[in-house]
């Protein structure tokens, strides 16, 4: 127990607590002040809650001696003491409070266009964050970053994404980013069961560099973008006039030989790519008229926007994009029939997953899961196949680069448990 009385045996014991190897108050991570304040003392020190008080005055009579007023605040500050209360009611509540607070902290990094951070973190992630937020950190007491100031948040992010992209002595000279997305894909390429490490495998080497974007990826996507434009009329029954399903029909040899489509459902390439279009808000639909959004403005400008974002769609989430990683894998290789795509597919969904019932997936079902990325697949032009009877398919040039930029965004994406 802490006695209340006794302020250098706290000091000593705090110091002891957040600087066991040593150092002076002054080096302090702010985020390491908030951590105490908000979580360790609350849940880890031993002491009554009465005895909060004269803690956090002993720590913030430390942190002022050092010169760190505004890190002092922190522990004595209204958000600190609503947390403590918080925890005093139930962990639940501690937990949310303290959550609540560390995101809405000035040193705690945002999430950027470059990267979002994990809840789970390998080493080099970890290192990163908590050097990313001592340099927020600094560009607060220096005054180049204001709370609440004109442009703060835009200011931060740039500030950060900036240094996330410098070369760092604590990554051995490579960029913060770099590290961290080469410590998520070897965590992506090592994870269980074997059937998905072997897959994983195959593909590793081929993400550490960004693909580039070729001009006319997702074509048909872009001419589905390009001919909405401004809007278009619905019929309806909300689909896309027939003038543009019999355009999309003969542009792409999307229906049967000498005839004519009657609706867009005559025409389920265009369907998909109507469909996901309107899912990835590059369409929107009011009343009866179809029109582009300026987010689909700003993908027709930019083709790896574009290219990620189809790339995205094509794979989707869940069981299907783990499926889809490892078709893509397969077809990486060259060209397949659909029935050797199925097997390499099923080796992993046999392993990896279960039906609602328990019972392990028959190829069937596996086949029925791989349609479901097969289709859009073909629509975005991203999948070929050699005849009508679609005996074997592969990876158009396209689809190489969309399936490169999945599969490395995957690999890249935030951990949400250690093996992922």
């Amino acid at each position: 127990m802490t006695r209340a009385d006794d302020s250098s045996e706290v000091r000593d014991r705090l110091l002891g607590w957040l600087l066991p190897d040593g150092g002076p108050a002054g080096s302090l991570a702010q985020e390491d002040v908030e951590r105490f304040c908000w979580y360790e003392l609350p849940v880890k020190w031993m002491a009554e809650p009465a005895e909060y008080p004269h803690i956090l005055t002993a720590l913030a009579e430390l942190l002022q001696d050092a010169d760190r007023p505004r890190t002092a605040a922190v522990c004595t500050s209204k958000v600190t003491r609503e947390i403590l209360d918080a925890w005093q009611h139930s962990p639940d509540q501690g937990r949310a409070a303290y959550r609540r607070a560390v995101d809405a902290s000035p040193v705690t990094p945002p999430d950027t266009a470059l990267l979002t951070w994990g809840p789970v973190m390998g080493i080099d992630e970890a290192v990163a964050r908590s050097n990313a937020s001592r340099l927020l950190e600094q560009a607060l007491d220096d005054g180049a970053l204001m709370p609440g100031a004109r442009g703060y948040a835009a200011a931060r992010i740039k500030r950060l994404e900036r240094w996330l992209t410098t070369p760092h002595p604590a990554h051995d000279g490579r960029t913060p980013l770099n590290a961290v997305h080469s410590e998520r894909r070897r965590t992506w390429a090592e994870a269980p069961p074997a059937a998905r490490r072997r897959l994983r495998g195959t593909v590793t080497d081929l993400l550490s560099v960004a693909p580039e974007a070729p001009a006319d990826t997702a074509e048909p996507l872009r001419w589905l973008l390009e001919s909405v434009g401004d809007g278009v009329t619905l019929t309806q029954a909300g689909y896309l006039p027939r003038a543009l399903v019999i355009e999309a029909a003969e542009r792409y040899d999307w229906y049967l030989p000498g005839m004519v489509p009657r609706t867009e459902y005559d025409v389920v390439r265009l369907a998909e790519l109507h469909e996901l279009a309107r899912a990835a808000r590059l369409l929107a639909k009011r009343h009866r008229k179809l029109a582009l959004t300026a987010r689909g403005r700003q993908h027709l400008a930019d083709p790896a926007l574009l290219q990620a974002t189809a790339a995205h769609a094509w794979f989707g989430d869940g069981v299907r994009a783990e499926l889809a990683e490892a078709a893509a894998a397969a077809l990486l290789d060259g060209e397949l029939t659909l029935d050797d795509v199925t097997a390499a597919v099923h080796t992993l969904a046999a392993e990896a997953f279960t039906l609602a019932d328990g019972s392990a997936p028959r190829p069937d079902d596996t086949r029925h899961f791989l349609w479901q990325w097969l289709r859009p697949g073909e629509a975005l032009g991203f999948l070929a196949y050699r005849d009508r009877r679609r005996s074997t398919l592969s990876l158009t040039p396209t689809g190489r680069a969309a399936a490169l930029t999945a599969l490395r965004a995957r690999a890249h994406a935030p951990r949400t448990a250690p093996w992922a």
